[in-house]
């Protein structure tokens, strides 16, 4: 366990020859991170860095090639509670990590209020729609939502096809009973908007997430439901379909035991208004010990009678409180109608630390 220490201001004020202070303000250092306290205010600050290396072979045919990238994360947390229980917050991330897979962006900046009624959330941050829906495991670097994408291949969908950190304005209900749903606004969301071509764009107005969940004990295990929809009009300049996609979803939980599975329902979401329809299958197994977890996934995704496959695995262990190292290796197949199939695989490996 990593030792924390912790300065009062009278301390401080000590330490710097001033006079003495009767503020009651700590400053400490411990597995959350950076952490300032003063009475009901809490302000949290980490930050990582990690270098990832892989081993690959791309779905386009070739020989095993290698790779390299860099990453950094900060995350800075900042909550006030009131004397009447409200629980004001602002939360902000910087990753420079995944922005070249889809077009996915993990940067965050929100704001938010919870009380016993529930929690607002306003900002760039994700909705409904992804944090309440039940898949396969992400465990280690994704598995088949993951880094692999970087070097080749294409992810999983995992759940409904969403408006990931657009700006949005999002409730999440208090759990009742196990059940627990969600709503959200965004007024615009927008990928690879910065295109030449405009119908090389994804530009959706009014894009709404609904989404649910539900868990409760069954026997010796946790058994969970989750569902999806999300709804958005593509802006005509893109020459793209609407959004509109939804997604069911199962877990099972018992002990150090996890199993997660998920059917999806893309549409045409956001593809080419002749486009076939897109839907896809996943599920996966995960274990995990106080220092390491890891899981395995498989997803198919199909396009009218195009099918890509995508089985992975992944570790991540903690090699110190500060120190760690995941793993991920994924195996990728695709199916095309009167050709061979094409395959490809990636073995990466990632050494990080926290502070």
């Amino acid at each position: 366990m990593l030792k924390s220490f912790k300065l009062g201001a009278a301390s401080l004020t000590a330490l710097i020859g001033q006079g003495a202070l009767t503020a009651v303000a700590e400053v400490s250092y411990d597995e959350r991170g950076l952490v300032y306290e003063n009475g009901a205010v809490t302000v949290q600050a980490r930050g990582a860095v990690a270098v990832q290396g892989a081993w690959y072979e791309p779905v386009q045919a070739g020989t095993p090639r290698n790779g390299t990238e860099a990453d950094g994360s900060a995350i800075v947390i900042a909550e006030w509670e009131t004397s009447s229980g409200l629980l004001f917050g602002v939360r902000g991330e910087v990753d420079t990590g995944n922005t070249q897979i889809d077009d996915f962006e993990r940067d965050e900046l929100y704001a938010y209020v919870a009380a016993d009624w529930g929690r607002i959330e306003v900002g760039e941050n994700d909705g409904p729609a992804d944090t309440l829906s039940f898949h396969a495991p992400t465990i280690g670097l994704g598995q088949v939502r993951g880094d692999f994408a970087r070097y080749t291949g294409s992810v999983a969908l995992l759940s409904a096809y969403d408006s990931r950190d657009a700006l949005k304005v999002s409730y999440f209900s208090p759990p009742v009973n196990g059940f627990t749903a969600g709503v959200s606004f965004s007024p615009e969301f927008t990928s690879n908007e910065d295109a030449a071509n405009p119908t090389s764009r994804v530009i959706q107005e009014e894009v709404y997430e609904l989404g649910a969940q539900y868990l409760r004990p069954v026997g010796n295990w946790i058994a969970g439901l989750s569902a999806a929809y999300v709804k958005g009009t593509a802006d005509p300049i893109t020459n793209r379909a609407d959004i509109e996609s939804w997604s069911l979803g199962s877990e099972l939980r018992r002990g150090k035991m996890s199993f997660g599975a998920a059917y999806v329902d893309r549409g045409r979401s956001a593809l080419r208004p002749t486009a076939e329809t897109e839907d896809e299958w996943n599920a996966g197994f995960g274990w995990a010990e106080d220092r390491w977890e890891a899981a395995a996934s498989y997803a198919v995704t199909s396009q009218g009678q195009d099918k890509d496959h995508r089985f992975g695995v992944g570790v991540d262990f903690d090699i110190t409180p500060h120190v760690y190292l995941r793993t991920d290796a994924v195996r990728l197949v695709s199916e095309r109608p009167g050709i061979e199939n094409r395959d490809g695989w990636v073995a990466m490996t990632e050494l990080g630390l926290r502070f």
